[in-house]
This record gives structure tokens, C-alpha cells and sequence, in this order.
């Protein structure tokens, strides 16, 4: 009878195969977690977005005709004033309108959209523009 000589794995490199495979597993789970908070984040940013844009449209509307229009239409001197806006399930809207040293004819408006992220963190997502007194409307 020969001696047969097996070949096989120790007991030191099963453990080393499994401490690379489960420190490779922690790697893809975090970054699985940093993906679905970005693809959070875009999609909150997104409808923050939308809804930002949404009250900015409206604050442009200034100069229209109200009686050929069937929405509310904004004044340039009662409407496009400091305000806020939380009917939005998971949002808030908040605009400013800082005072200029122009001559009353343009008017700054800041809008800003609020949520909250998954940890509790407030996010926003601000628009900034200018409107004239005078609009595209005015004939």
C-alpha cells in the first residue's frame, strides 16, 4: 500500500476566502445604500423642482388678463410678495421677494422647496429670477 497524498484546502485559507468574500459583500452593500440614497434624493429633487417652477410660472403670469384667463393671475404689486406654500404632502414652498434699489419696476423673487430626506435631514432646491413690471402680456 502507497501513501496517498490528498490535495485539498486548510482551515487558514477557507477562513481568508471567507473574510475577502464578506468584506467584498459590506463594500457592495454600501455602496447599494449611497445609490438608493442618491436615486432618493433625484427623485425628491425632482418634484421639489416641478413644484418650484410651477409657483415661478404663476408669478409670471403678472400683466395677463384676468377676464380672458381661466386661472387667477398674479399682480405685479399685491402678488409677487414674501410668502409660503405648505398644502404639498411632503414639500414646502418658501419665496422672497428682497426689496431692490431699482426703481420698483423689477422685482427679485427667491424660491426655495423644502422635504425631508429618509435620515430626517432638510433638503431644498431654490430657484432665483427677476420679474419685470412690465410683462410679454402688456400690448
Amino acid at each position: 500500500m502507497g501513501v496517498s497524498k490528498q490535495q485539498g484546502f486548510s482551515l487558514i485559507e477557507i477562513l481568508i476566502a471567507f473574510v475577502l468574500i464578506g468584506i467584498g459583500a459590506l463594500g457592495l452593500i454600501k455602496l447599494q445604500t449611497y445609490v438608493e440614497q442618491r436615486a432618493d434624493y433625484a427623485a425628491h429633487s425632482i418634484q421639489a423642482l416641478h413644484l418650484a417652477e410651477k409657483k415661478l410660472e404663476w408669478f409670471r403670469t403678472r400683466g395677463a388678463s384676468a377676464a380672458a384667463s381661466s386661472i387667477a393671475v398674479a399682480d405685479f404689486n399685491t402678488s409677487i410678495v414674501d410668502g409660503n406654500d405648505t398644502t404639498h404632502p411632503l414639500y414646502s414652498l418658501s419665496w422672497s421677494v428682497p426689496s431692490t434699489t431699482l426703481s420698483g419696476a423689477v422685482k427679485t423673487v427667491v424660491i426655495d422647496a423644502y422635504w425631508q430626506d429618509r435620515f430626517g435631514q432638510t433638503q431644498k432646491v431654490r430657484l432665483q429670477t427677476m420679474l419685470s413690471k412690465f410683462s410679454e402680456f402688456d400690448n
